[in-house]
């Protein structure tokens, strides 16, 4: 029986609308909710497509969203200095970064100036230690819908349903304590934005997990041991069925352009999706999957931050 499709678009339906009740009881409170972004053109369209639709979602929830666009030929000082000035406003509660940014700026060195409070795509390197102890929820969003997209489907084999009826409660960032007991966990990528954030969180549900690459000696015996498969390495069509253990579920957080048999570009992620279907026991696709709620875990980040920023903390 082919496994199960984690429909990334319709859970994503799910959080948004969670999302836009939570600002309005933010504003109705006398708060804001506001994203502060900052674009330093960098010659890269699809980082304006994705700020422009990004707006669009935003405003849809009732979220402001600020643009700061920097132009053609800013450099590091002046990226530095719009993200620390944002960083001191007592207004500004959310801040992001869009990738990439002009050639010679480090992004590691703008993303660690970016307020801990206010770092709504957990990439600041405190941010990432504070995930480590469990002190922040703000945790990179990628790593964030990964484990929510697996929440569900264990509330779904308690029997509630996916994805969850509006209205419907859903876990929180990660689930109930304890989502994974029992379970080994593969990670296939330790990037430090997905794949090693991926591995903490999985690990703070008790997962075994084990940490690979596309290097790594015997890493088709490894990932049959898996009952959660996360490929994040970048590589297309890198897991197979005859990486993937029967009934295990695969997440696929690969996003890889490539050119078909007809000259076309698409989208397919590190998983031999046709094939791994009929051996895994749930799989998610590329597109339509992880990305849709890594978007939602975005904006739920926003929501937090301004909750805790107005003093609405939950």
């Amino acid at each position: 029986m082919p496994a199960r499709i984690i429909d990334g678009v319709e859970l994503a339906k799910v959080y948004r609308e969670q999302i836009k009740a939570r600002v309005a009881t933010v504003c109705a409170g006398g708060g804001r909710v506001r994203l502060d972004a900052v674009l330093a053109d960098a010659g890269d369209n699809a980082s304006r497509v994705y700020a422009e639709n990004q707006a669009r979602t935003a405003e849809l929830l009732g979220i402001e969203y600020r643009l700061h666009r920097l132009p053609v030929g800013c450099g590091y000082d002046d990226i530095a200095g719009r993200v620390l000035l944002l960083s001191s406003e007592d207004e500004v509660s959310a801040i992001m970064v869009h990738l990439p940014l002009p050639a010679g700026v480090d992004p590691y060195r703008i993303q660690r100036l970016i307020a801990v409070e206010k770092d709504v795509e957990g990439v600041n390197p405190a941010n990432i230690g504070n995930v480590v102890y469990g002190r922040s929820s703000l945790a990179p969003c990628t790593a964030l819908a990964v484990v929510t997209m697996l929440a569900q489907v264990m509330a779904h084999e308690r029997g509630e349903g996916f994805p969850p009826p509006p209205g419907a409660k859903t876990p929180g960032i990660a689930g109930e304590a304890g989502l994974l007991r029992g379970k080994v966990a593969v990670v296939v990528g330790a990037g430090d934005v997905v794949g090693k954030p991926i591995g903490v969180l999985l690990m703070r549900q008790e997962a075994t997990v084990i940490s690979c690459n596309k290097w790594t000696p015997g890493l088709s015996e490894i990932a049959r041991t898996a009952d959660v498969l996360v490929a994040a390495a970048g590589v297309p069509n890198l897991i197979t069925a005859a990486m993937v253990k029967p009934g295990a579920i695969v997440i696929d957080v690969g996003v890889n352009r490539v050119t078909g048999p007809d000259g076309k570009a698409r989208t397919i992620g590190d998983v031999a999706f046709e094939q791994v279907r009929e051996q895994a026991g749930w799989i998610s696709p590329v597109p339509g999957g992880v990305g849709p709620v890594t978007v939602a875990m975005l904006l739920r980040n926003v929501v937090e931050a301004a909750e805790r920023h107005f003093g609405g903390a939950k």
